[in-house]
């Protein structure tokens, strides 16, 4: 009866994502759903990868966020998810030694038992999924159903605007980052060369780039490779 009922709450689940438009709306059902059919999972929270960096989107309960907090923090096993795209089950009262700033944490907020799974879309991890027990272990039960909850998560994330959108500006902003880099390098190499000031440097690399019909990271990008080289 247990598994029929989780298949019916799965179902119904996977049948409100169908509909649901907003992108936390849809993270907190899978969250609450976690609490509600996972066993031993007393509070649950997504978090979001973007630019490689977590951020909690969604909880089931405060505690979640407190653990979600420490664990940036901290580097538990949701930050060991992210970065090895692996689900992390870990038993606080046996292995706190894995991670032993987030154990003592968690331990205070009387946390037994964590597991951390990989949300992956396109062979990326795009978010996890982090369940906290209170009362024991998860055991492979328990990783096995949060395993399709983590699979929705994958799926609501990778069809929404808001995500693209997000992802689209902090993408933008580090590829400017970037080349603004680059062009530093670059001024900075000229001066050298040429023995000028930083103002003159900066007028060579826009003189370059008008004689080219060149964008400024274009010629930074050619300074840089022609220094390469000639080491």
């Amino acid at each position: 009866m247990a598994s029929e009922r989780l298949v019916d709450t799965l179902r119904e689940l996977a049948e409100v994502l169908q509909r649901e438009q907003a992108l936390g709306i849809a993270l907190a059902r899978i969250a609450a759903t976690a609490t509600d059919s996972v066993p031993g999972c007393g509070a649950a929270s997504v978090a979001l990868s973007v630019a490689g960096r977590p951020a909690t989107a969604a909880i089931s309960g405060f505690i979640a966020l407190e653990l979600d907090m420490v664990q940036y923090d901290s580097n538990g096993p949701c930050i060991e998810s992210f970065r090895t795209g692996q689900s992390i089950r870990l038993d606080l009262m046996e292995q706190g030694e894995d991670f032993p700033h987030f154990a003592r944490g968690a331990r205070a907020h009387g946390i037994q038992s964590v597991l951390s799974l990989p949300a992956k879309w396109a062979g990326e991890v795009i978010a996890t999924l982090n369940l906290y027990n209170r009362t024991g272990r998860f055991d492979e039960t328990a990783e096995t159903v949060a395993r399709i909850l983590a699979a929705q998560v994958a799926i609501a994330v990778s069809r929404s605007p808001e995500y693209a959108a997000a992802r689209g500006v902090v993408e933008q902003a580090q590829r400017e980052a970037d080349d603004q880099a680059e062009i530093s390098l670059a001024t900075g190499l000229l001066m050298s060369y040429e023995e000028c000031t930083v103002e003159q440097a900066e007028g060579l690399l826009q003189e370059a780039a008008d004689a080219d019909e060149q964008t400024i990271v274009e010629i930074a990008h050619r300074i840089i490779d022609q220094h390469r080289n000639s080491q």
